[in-house]
């Protein structure tokens, strides 16, 4: 007997476009206005308010379509992979990054072998505040159904969580201790987690603070996708195993790591030039902004406040892996 083709229903496609729209020009127009709140911050937040008329009737409610838009904006960033970001940086650079990781993987894995964090929580906080920000916590959810829905709206809080306290307290932090612009600059682009945040945050100092943490942020989307795919190799597999019969295999890489794999060699090899990266650039940050809004429309409030507790946890650790950088890059 042959099966009936599963079609969507027009009115959740129309519904959802609609929805999407109206959401996404509210939260920019919101950002217009209070431009001192980061962008993401008003897309996730007008997100939420928009979801919670529907929080008792998720069925019925339009499905707002922002996987492709997440999906393009994630290719599209391959175009900020330039070579001089390694010059910019330097070798020690490097070394500071791989610090950074070690820390944070570090301190998350311990979180989570003390009960403190669920590990599948934890490894999203870990991929998200070690640069990665919350357009790898998105594009990883997509693939992992058991990191969708709160666990990642937590992390992708936590993430701006972190951020807007960096965006309040760096500034006042930076001068009290005498940092030059170029410490202050690396800091801000090694522990902020999103671009735009770790961008506001170090325009608050004097030059060249800005040109090093856009380095620093450059340099860690470079690495975004091969984060992605270790995430995918941790979690999925693990999760295969406890189902039974998992062989181990290597993961099938996702399509968007593909597509910012081949936009970053192309970018490396000079197809694009600096008003094509900035336009480009520009669509991304546009591209994310709607993804925001869709995942906000998804959270569910009330398991929000049941996950105060991971989320002041993850901020704790976050402050100390910050507070340990500065230290490793003042000492």
């Amino acid at each position: 007997m042959k099966r009936p083709t599963r079609q969507l229903h027009p009115r959740v496609n129309a519904a959802g476009l609609v929805v999407l729209g109206i959401v996404v020009a509210l939260a920019k127009a919101a950002h217009l206005l209070l431009p001192v709140v980061p962008a993401v911050v008003w897309a996730l937040l007008f997100g939420v308010l928009a979801g919670l008329g529907t929080e008792d009737s998720r069925k019925q409610a339009p499905v707002l379509p922002y996987e492709l838009p997440l999906l393009a904006g994630f290719v599209m960033m391959g175009a900020q992979v330039q070579p001089e970001v390694f010059s910019e940086v330097g070798w020690r650079g490097l070394v500071y990054l791989l610090g950074l990781w070690a820390l944070v993987v570090g301190a998350f894995l311990l979180a989570a072998r003390l009960k403190l964090l669920p590990s599948r929580l934890a490894g999203l906080f870990a991929l998200g505040l070690a640069g990665f920000g919350v357009s790898a916590v998105a594009a990883v959810a997509k693939h992992d159904r058991t990191a969708a829905g709160t666990p990642q709206t937590v992390a992708t809080l936590l993430i701006l969580l972190s951020g807007a306290v960096a965006l309040v307290a760096y500034p006042f932090i930076g001068p009290v201790l005498g940092l030059d612009a170029s410490t202050f600059g690396a800091w801000t682009g090694l522990t902020v987690a999103n671009n735009a945040e770790a961008i506001a945050t170090a325009s608050t100092a004097e030059h060249p603070a800005l040109l090093v943490a856009a380095a620093y942020k450059v340099l860690v989307n470079s690495f975004e996708g091969v984060a992605i795919v270790a995430y995918l190799w941790l979690f999925v597999p693990r999760e295969a195993r406890e189902r039974g019969g998992f062989k181990l295999a290597i993961p099938r890489i996702p399509g968007f790591v593909i597509g910012f794999a081949a936009v970053g060699a192309a970018a490396l090899l000079g197809a694009f030039s600096e008003a094509e990266r900035e336009t480009l650039g520009n669509l991304t940050h546009w591209a994310f902004f709607v993804a925001l809004v869709g995942i906000g429309y998804r959270t569910r409030v009330r398991d929000i406040f049941k996950s105060a507790r991971p989320t002041l946890t993850g901020l704790a650790l976050w402050a100390l892996t910050a507070a340990l950088v500065l230290f490793w890059l003042t000492r």
